[in-house]
C-alpha cells in the first residue's frame, strides 16, 4: 500500500468518524516549524491552565518518538452556535475535546486493524505530557493558516475548530501547508474585540529565535501573558447555578473562556 492510498484511507475515515477536517504533517517538516523552533527557546511563563512536564525533557521541546515517523492531526468544528462544546462543565474535559478524544481512539483502532504495519499513539493535548504544537502541526498538514489573532484559522469554520493528534509509524508525506492567506487587507476585528488587548504591542521581535519570523500573531504583537489575564477572570466568574446544558444535563458549574478573537474572525462556516 503506498504512501498517498494510506493517507487518503486515514483522512477519509477521519471524516467519516465526524472530523471536520484531518491532514498529516511528517515529523521531519514539523521540527522546522515556528512554534517547534520558538518554544523551547522562549523564557518560562506562569500561565493559566499550566500543567507539570512529565517528559523528562526542557520546556518547549516535545518529546518524538524514534519509531514514529509522521502526525495525524483532526479538526472538530466549534460553531458558535454551540457555546457548550468549549465549556468546562463540572470540571470536566469540554465535551467537543472529548468529542475529539472517541474520534482519535476509533481512527485508532482503524488504522491499526486495516493498514498493515501501521502503528499508532494517540497524543496528550499538552507538549509537557507528550503532545505536539497542535496550531503549527495544522498548517504543515494542511487545515489551514495561523492568523494575526494567532488562531489556525481554516477555510471551511475560521478558527471555530479544535485540534488533536497522533503519532503514525508510516513515513508519510505532509498534505500541506497551502499559500492561503484570509488576513490579507482585513480590519482585524479579532484583534479589536480582544477585551484585554493581546495584541497592543510588539512582544516578539523579528530574528529573536534563531531568525524565525514567522511569530505569534504573525507579527509577534500577541501577549500569551495579557490573554491569562482573561483566563484568570473567565474562572473567577465560574457559573455556579444549575443549568441545563445540551447532551450533557444539569451542570452545577460551568467556565466559559473568552471567544473574542475567535467569533469575531471575518472567515465564517461556509
Amino acid at each position: 500500500m503506498n504512501s498517498r492510498t494510506i493517507t487518503e484511507l486515514i483522512v477519509n475515515k477521519a471524516i467519516a468518524l465526524g472530523a471536520a477536517a484531518a491532514g498529516i504533517a511528517n515529523i521531519q517538516d514539523l521540527k522546522s516549524a515556528p512554534a517547534f523552533v520558538m518554544m523551547p527557546q522562549r523564557p518560562h511563563i506562569d500561565r493559566v491552565g499550566a500543567v507539570e512536564n512529565t517528559t523528562g525533557l526542557p520546556e518547549g521541546v516535545v518529546a518524538w518518538k524514534e519509531e514514529m515517523r509522521s502526525v495525524l492531526v483532526i479538526a472538530y468544528e466549534h460553531p458558535e452556535e454551540k457555546p457548550y462544546l468549549d465549556c468546562w462543565l463540572d470540571g470536566k474535559n469540554p465535551p467537543g475535546n472529548l468529542e475529539l478524544i472517541k474520534i482519535n481512539k476509533k481512527l485508532k483502532e482503524y488504522i491499526e486493524a486495516e493498514i498493515p504495519g501501521v502503528k499508532t499513539e494517540s497524543l496528550n493535548y499538552y507538549v509537557e505530557k507528550g503532545g505536539v504544537w497542535l496550531k503549527d502541526a495544522s498548517v504543515v498538514a494542511g487545515l489551514g493558516t495561523i492568523g494575526k489573532n494567532n488562531l489556525l484559522i481554516t477555510k471551511e469554520y475560521g478558527p471555530r475548530v479544535r485540534l488533536r493528534a497522533m503519532f503514525l509509524s508510516v513515513d508519510l508525506p505532509s498534505t500541506g501547508p497551502g499559500d492561503w492567506d484570509p488576513c490579507a487587507g482585513c480590519d482585524m476585528p479579532c484583534r479589536k474585540k480582544c477585551p484585554q488587548n493581546a495584541f497592543d504591542r510588539i512582544t516578539y521581535e523579528a530574528g529573536q529565535y534563531g531568525g524565525l519570523t514567522k511569530l505569534p500573531g504573525r507579527d509577534g504583537s500577541y501577549s500569551l501573558l495579557t490573554c491569562d489575564r482573561q483566563m484568570a477572570e473567565d474562572e473567577e466568574n465560574e457559573i455556579k447555578t444549575p443549568t441545563e446544558v445540551p447532551d450533557y444535563g444539569t451542570a452545577v458549574s460551568i467556565i466559559k473562556y473568552c471567544r473574542e478573537c475567535e467569533l469575531n474572525c471575518r472567515i465564517k462556516p461556509s
